[in-house]
């Protein structure tokens, strides 16, 4: 399967350049927190004066500001407040351990009118309607199966969208059966398909076993929203978001679902609870600390003593161990490393390349072209593929909420910042390459069966677990699907890194392209760091094996040559650096 092309130099997908309905302008681009029309739409003059700033070098202080004169958006906040661009000047910085981000670029992002955006969209309804559902309801879900079914179809037509240069490719974005064909059933909805991803359970055992931090013990537990709490469905929030990026009582990304304010947003008894459905996984990846569940997951795999790749010498040496090289202290430092190294090289994407749109603006495109019109109000043609309104999602999602503007589970919705590419999952892909580089790609079973050791109640099983309904005593069942045995420590670590980067898209704040896409450009910048870092080790001999994200594998030698099997383009770039 294809890994993402490399690209040289900035391609944007011309949304810019696009002009609709007469005279409007930027409709596939970032405006939240610009001033906008009464249909939602940016004001082209601010948007052109954003553009020169990004482009060349300005001060981003002086980016327009949205208002709240709008009679609708009750209660308004006071004045001009709006919420803050989060880290444009990031954009522009360089870095000097990982790669320069003006020396790496991504792909076109797929249109605003395209075949793949529409499809994505259809994705992203689906997760908002199935947001409440546990995990372990799905099988027996006529709604998932309708699901799998509305989005084998229209991910299909994506796949063979040849007028779109950012459309969804087989492989990279999507499971797929070949080139054409995409591959949607219960083991690989709302997954990456990543390598080894697919195997057991959709939520990663790093999300689920606890993590022993020191002589502290942390419970991988979350205190939830609350169940069928969506926002931005109504035009007056909605409206608000995009001019100021706050919610109803001023709270901005990621301030928001703030209980201070409004206790409807948590559970009625706020207890803690174990991951039971994508509105959880939603909720981690609002408050994670970014890099925390990588972190959390070195913390496991080095308690669990897991076994090191054998290309490590530590692996072998009978008469020293790792510490301040290749050893906790290194990995635990590098693993959280990586993170600002990727977030550089992304936050140039987002800002100074592509200025994608955020998925709620688009719910706000289908609002004025579709629902506007058939209710006899004002209506808008931007072009967008006419079957959208016709899906049985958007359906159900009209009836539910009277709107098509995509409900969001965080009350302030998107962050003030451009979607493709995306953050955490850019984080995910470097901070996973540097655990499988790190961990033998053993048995999950195995690495269970080894954690229990000596200490603990010869009782009790190591388990590998279900998410879903919690248990009375808050645990969780053991998860007995016929492929337990084919989970594996790397497969599990790349499913962690799709949970989070998928995790935000349950939220209803990317695209599936700005996940899939990014997990790549992540793990590219975390092979360009080891390369880098290979040469300073004394240990000898040294060599890091794992596969990547596609399941080629991947090889950096004593040197710092890197051999990616099967990708000679994509070897021959990264030792450039």
């Amino acid at each position: 399967m294809p890994s993402a092309p490399l690209i040289n130099g900035p391609q944007p997908n011309g949304d810019e350049n696009l002009v609709v309905a007469g005279n409007v302008r930027y409709i596939g681009n970032f405006h939240k927190t610009l001033p906008h029309g009464d249909f939602g739409e940016v004001e082209p003059a601010s948007y052109a004066k954003f553009i020169s700033i990004a482009e060349n070098g300005g001060d981003f202080e002086e980016i327009d500001r949205g208002s709240t004169t709008d009679p609708r958006q009750t209660p308004v906040p006071p004045g001009t407040m709006v919420a803050k661009l989060i880290n444009p000047q990031c954009g522009r910085s360089n870095d000097t351990e990982g790669p320069d981000p003006a020396h790496v670029e991504m792909q076109p992002a797929p249109g605003v009118l395209s075949q793949s955006t529409a499809a994505e969209m259809t994705e992203l309804q689906w997760m908002a309607y199935l947001r409440d559902l546990n995990f372990e309801m799905w099988t027996s879900s006529a709604d998932v199966q309708d699901a799998i079914v509305e989005l084998t179809a229209r991910f299909g037509d994506a796949l063979q969208d040849n007028n779109d240069a950012g459309r969804l490719m087989a492989g990279l974005d999507l499971p797929a059966l070949d080139d054409t064909t995409p591959n949607i059933n219960l083991q690989s909805l709302f997954r990456a398909g990543l390598n080894g991803e697919t195997e057991g359970p959709l939520v990663s055992q790093f999300f689920l076993q606890d993590c022993d931090y020191g002589a502290q013990k942390i419970e991988q537990t979350l205190i939830p929203y609350r169940a069928g709490s969506d926002y931005l469905t109504g035009f007056p929030d909605w409206l608000l978001a995009q001019n100021t990026g706050l919610d109803r009582y001023a709270h901005d990304y990621p301030a928001d679902n703030n209980f201070s304010s409004d206790p409807s947003y948590y559970g009625d008894t706020f207890g803690r609870v174990r991951v039971r459905n994508m509105r959880d996984l939603a909720r981690f990846v609002n408050r994670d600390a970014l890099h925390q569940a990588y972190f959390n997951a070195a913390l496991q795999l080095l308690n669990w003593n897991a076994d090191l790749s054998g290309g490590n010498p530590y692996k072998h040496y009978t008469r020293q161990s790792g510490f301040g090289t290749l050893g906790g202290p290194n990995l635990l430092a590098l693993v959280s490393e990586v993170a600002s190294r990727a977030l550089k090289v992304v936050w140039r994407q987002k800002w100074l390349v592509h200025r994608r749109l955020r998925p709620e603006a688009y719910g706000g495109l289908m609002q004025g072209e579709f629902v506007d019109h058939q209710n006899g109000g004002p209506s808008r043609q931007y072009g967008l593929p006419s079957w959208l309104p016709t899906t049985s999602i958007s359906t159900k999602l009209l009836e539910k909420h009277q709107s098509l503007l995509l409900p969001i589970a965080y009350s302030a919705g998107s962050p003030a910042h451009p979607s493709y590419g995306a953050g955490h999952a850019s984080v995910a892909g470097a901070c996973v390459t540097i655990l499988k580089a790190w961990f033998a790609d053993d048995s999950f079973q195995s690495l269970m069966a080894r954690a229990a050791g000596p200490f603990k109640d010869p009782n009790i099983a190591p388990q590998i677990l279900q998410p879903g309904t919690n248990l009375p005593d808050g645990s969780l069942p053991p998860y007995v699907g016929a492929d337990v045995a084919q989970m594996t420590i790397h497969g599990e670590l790349n499913k962690l890194a799709a949970n989070v980067a998928l995790g935000r898209s349950m939220g209803g704040v990317h695209w599936r392209s700005d996940n899939t896409r990014s997990l790549r450009l992540g793990e590219r910048v975390a092979i360009i760091i080891l390369r880098r870092q290979m040469p300073t080790f004394p240990e000898k001999p040294l060599k890091l094996s794992f596969k990547n994200f596609d399941g080629n594998p991947v090889q950096i030698d004593q040197s710092g040559e890197v051999t990616v099997k099967g990708e000679v383009e994509l070897t021959a770039w990264l030792n450039m650096f």
